[in-house]
């Protein structure tokens, strides 16, 4: 098993020298306050991890790495030229049928605004509203009422 060697994380090391003293072969030593590691005599045996009080010293992690096989590229679909002159025909259908739709509903409004008043006072109403007049319309047809008043029940 090859032996990992061990860096040191600045930030944490408050240069104690804790280190210096432990290492066998002299690798660690102390510079501007803060311990550094010579690799070339670095053995990796890891005593100094255990023995900093900060925890900055760790190993150095080594792993291979593995490319990754290149996916296909996403083809771009393009639209066939029918599939584009069929929306337009689409869009053209619809605003005739909407067009169509408006003049519809234009007429219909018109001859609502335009047809006689049935107002309580008017002439028209006055007839429609006795019931002489209900009997004057339904003396040719009988209704079902009266039907079922004939019949008796």
């Amino acid at each position: 098993m090859a032996r990992q060697k061990v860096w040191i994380e600045t930030t944490r090391c408050t240069g104690c020298g804790a280190c210096v003293g432990v290492c066998p072969v002299g690798a660690i030593a102390l510079a501007d306050g803060k311990a550094r590691v010579d690799e070339e005599a670095c053995t990796g045996c890891e005593t100094c991890i255990d023995t900093c009080p900060e925890g900055a010293i760790q190993p150095v992690v080594q792993g291979e790495l593995v490319p990754v096989p290149e996916r296909p590229a996403a083809a771009v679909r393009q639209p066939s030229p029918l599939a584009e002159s069929a929306g337009a025909v689409a869009v053209a259908a619809g605003a005739g049928l909407l067009a169509k739709a408006g003049r519809a509903l234009a007429r219909a409004v018109g001859r609502w605004l335009t047809r006689p008043s049935t107002a309580a006072g008017s002439p028209a109403a006055r007839a429609s509203s006795t019931p002489e007049s209900w009997n004057a319309v339904s003396r040719g047809s009988r209704g079902r009422r009266a039907r079922h008043r004939q019949r008796g029940s």
